[in-house]
Parts: structure tokens; sequence; C-alpha cells
């Protein structure tokens, strides 16, 4: 993945970052506030060689040097029970060793002859008084290891010059700091589980998603109606979803080497806004001038009429059941724009009646009729679909951005390959609304037809 594919990732998944964020926040605001008041008493001790300005110059520098080398053993000396047992003692303290040793750390700075004993503690007035005594009873212990066998002074001394004083605001705990690493660690983990669920995630949402399956880029992407909510955005010409809808007629213009004269759209799964794409798909076919005829071939469950607001019965079922002419129930729209071919009776097996002999009448008669002819004719989940692609010039699949999966487009396909029917290529549905533009002044938005030969289709699907 690309840095901008990371950019568009977490804006899709900006919800899972931002909830792991405010969760880490709260965590760190929470330990902040709940966690106990510690306060630290530092005391500092200088070590240097005993008799040091008895001694020469030389001297005096290997002296420093032998003190500045053996500083980190002297720290190390805090911890013997010399030390501990000592300061317990002195300050008659309620502790364990182990627990005195927590609260104590001793260090020199790199380069120095100072020894800095910080003690952590809750009661301000107490670590103040460990830290001195531990740097008493260590100078003290230093002191006497220092002390050559057979004398009666060490060879260096240990002084404490700066006692620890009672610390007056505590180190810990530090709320803005946990908060801020809060945050970070919750954007760490917003991130995190943006990835799993990117991963987890089968949906298609993006064009490359689809491409991924399909190996090629959908004909195009068309948003969910205009911001009023009309869902037949083709009427408005000067629209940017009737622009959409352009682009896919137009790409489907050059998906055969023939003039397309007509094609099923379906879907791998229901309610995927099919009925929408189709209905819009025949009103930009019959905008740019071509005859076309809409036909409801979803004997199970039709949904044109409603999109359209036609009556949806009687229609194909039963024409095809011998029970009405087709006159009689093709209905012009929109003072004859396009015909409508409602769904009307539902057999109890639609998959044969579409099979028969009666459909493949029906389809041929459309066709010499029309300039194209748009089916829709349901999901890839029944068998109806393929009944009628097989028969038709292409098969156009609507892929619902955020809803179908990739497993539903991959079975989609391979059951109409499976079924002998040509897939024309897919179309997104439900993406991101551009902007709306006007192509021109004024506000004109009168239906403009070109006049076509009969049967001509460019560039019109």
């Amino acid at each position: 993945m690309t840095f901008l594919d990371y950019l568009a990732l977490l804006q899709r998944r900006w919800r899972a970052c931002v909830s792991m964020i405010a969760v880490g926040l709260l965590v760190g605001l929470g330990l902040g506030l709940l966690a106990e008041e510690q306060y630290v008493a530092i005391a500092r001790s200088f070590v240097t060689v005993a008799d040091e300005d008895a001694a020469g110059a030389g001297e005096s520098f290997q002296g420093a040097q032998f003190v500045t080398q053996r500083m980190v053993s002297y720290a190390a000396l805090s911890t013997s029970p010399t030390v501990v047992d000592g300061v317990l003692e002195a300050l008659d303290l309620d502790l364990t060793p182990s627990e005195l040793n927590d609260m104590v750390d001793v260090s020199s700075p790199t380069g120095t002859v100072m020894l800095e004993v910080a003690v952590r503690n809750r009661d301000q007035e107490l670590a103040a008084a460990v830290a001195d005594e531990v740097s008493e009873q260590l100078g003290l212990l230093i002191e006497e290891v220092e002390t050559p066998r057979g004398l009666a002074a060490s060879s260096v001394e240990v002084v404490l010059t700066h006692p620890a004083a009672v610390p007056t605001e505590p180190s810990s705990p530090r709320v803005r700091l946990g908060i801020l690493l809060g945050g970070v660690v919750g954007a760490a983990a917003g991130v995190l589980l943006a990835l799993v669920r990117e991963h987890a995630d089968r949906r298609l949402r993006t064009a490359a998603d689809v491409r991924a399956v399909t190996g090629t880029r959908p004909l195009g992407s068309t948003s969910d109606g205009d911001p009023a909510g009309e869902p037949l955005v083709a009427l408005d010409q000067r629209s940017a979803g009737a622009e959409q809808y352009r682009a896919v007629r137009d790409a489907l213009a050059v998906t055969r080497a023939a003039p397309l004269r007509d094609l099923a759209v379906t879907s791998p799964t229901e309610g995927e806004g099919r009925a929408v794409e189709t209905a819009n798909l025949a009103i930009t076919g019959a905008l740019g001038g071509a005859r076309v005829c809409l036909v409801d071939a979803g004997l199970r469950q039709g949904a044109l009429s409603r999109v359209l607001g036609v009556e949806d019965d009687p229609g194909l079922g039963d024409v095809l059941v011998g029970d009405t002419e087709l006159a009689s129930v093709l209905h012009p729209w929109r003072d004859g724009l396009l015909h409508v071919l409602p769904a009307g009776l539902a057999p109890p097996d639609p998959a044969a009646l579409l099979a028969s002999e009666a459909m493949t009448l029906l389809v041929t008669e459309l066709r010499a009729r029309f300039d194209l002819v748009v089916y829709d004719v349901g999901a890839t989940d029944v068998a109806d679909a393929v009944v009628v692609a097989r028969a038709l010039d292409g098969v156009l699949v609507v892929v619902r951005a955020g809803r179908t999966t990739r497993e539903e487009l991959t079975d989609s396909l391979e059951t109409l390959r499976g079924g002998r029917a040509e897939v024309l290529g897919t179309v997104r549905s439900g993406g991101r609304r551009r902007r709306e533009r006007r192509a021109g002044r004024g506000g004109d938005q009168r239906r403009t037809h070109r006049a076509l030969e009969p049967n001509a289709m460019s560039p019109s699907v």
C-alpha cells in the first residue's frame, strides 16, 4: 500500500482511530487522577581522596581518577545489608529491606565524583530523612571499605554536601504526560485497529477493490440520487449524476464491436440499488436519442415499477403465459421518452418461464421495435438472471460500494460466465457524491433530444 492508500484507509476507518484515541486519553487521565502521589527527595554526597591538600599535583590527579573509576561500585553498595540495616535501625522504620531498596535509587553522574541518593515515597518528610540517612550510611561503608588494612584512616572521604530538602511538589503522577502518552498509544492502537478491520472487511468500497476481483476497472461509478433525494438523476442532464451515467453509457458502447441492442442489468444480491441503476441507464440512452424499452424481468421481486411510478400489473409475466398482448402492457413513460414493460404476474417457477420459447420470441420482438432494450433481471443468487442474460448481447453487474463483498462478486461473475452470459463489465454504485456542476449557463434543464438514425446506438448504449 502507498502512503495515499493509508490515508484513504484512515479516512474510511476514522471512527476506529478516533474512538481508540479517546479511550487512550481517558485511560491516561484516569490513571493520572487515580494514581497515588509520590514525592522524590534527593541528597548528594561528594567523594574525594583523603588528605588531598597534602598530596602533590600528580597524586591528586591519580586519586581523582581512582575515585572516578570506582563511583559505579560505590553506588552499588547502597543495597548492601550494612547500609540497609543501618538505615532501618537509625530511623526505626517498619519496612523490610526489600521495601526500602524499592524506595531508593543511588546513581553517580558520568564523569563526576558525586553520589546522588533519590528516595521516592508518598511521605515527603520520610523521603528526605531516608535520603540523608542512606547517604550517611553509604558514606560510612565506603570509607570503611577504602581503609587499607593496618591503617586507621580511609583513603577516601565522603561528604554529604547537599542534604535532601523536603519536596513540596509531587513527582508523580504527571497527569498531562499521562494524557499525552494515552493519546499516542490510542492513536497507534487506532491505526492498528483500522488495519485489522480493513483486512477483515471483505466489502468492496473503491474502484481498486472491484478491479482486484475482476481484473478490470468498473465501467463507471455512480452516486445515490441527487441532493433532493430524487433517484432518477439522469433526467437532469446538467447534473453530476447524469454525467456519471453518460460515462457508463459511453464505456458500454465500446465493450463490443457490434452495436449493443439489448443488455441485462444484475447484481450479486438484492438490495444493492440495481433498479435505480437500470432506470438511469435506460433514461440516459433515451436522452441520447435512442428508442429505449425498459423491461422488469425480476419476476420474483420487481422493483422498477416503484422507481418509475408505473402500474406493475399486468406485465411481462402475463405476456409470457399468454394472458395478454405485448402492446397492451408497454407503457410510454414521461411523454414517450421511453417505454416500460413491468414485471406483472409472479409465476411459481420464474426461471422456467424466462427460459421458455415465449421469452425468446419476446426478446426478438422487442429488439425489432427498439434501438435498445434494458432488462432488470434480478440478482444472480437465483437462476433467473443467467437465463435472461445469455439470450441478450451482454450483462452489466452492479456492485454496491460498502455492501457487496469480494466473495459475492466473484460468485456472481462465475455464475454468469458459467451460464454462457457475456459480462460487459461492472458499475460501482453508491459512491461519494461529487459537487454538482452545471454544463452551461442559465437554468433551462429541459431535455434535449438528438436525432439518431433508426437502430443507431452511438454514442448511447
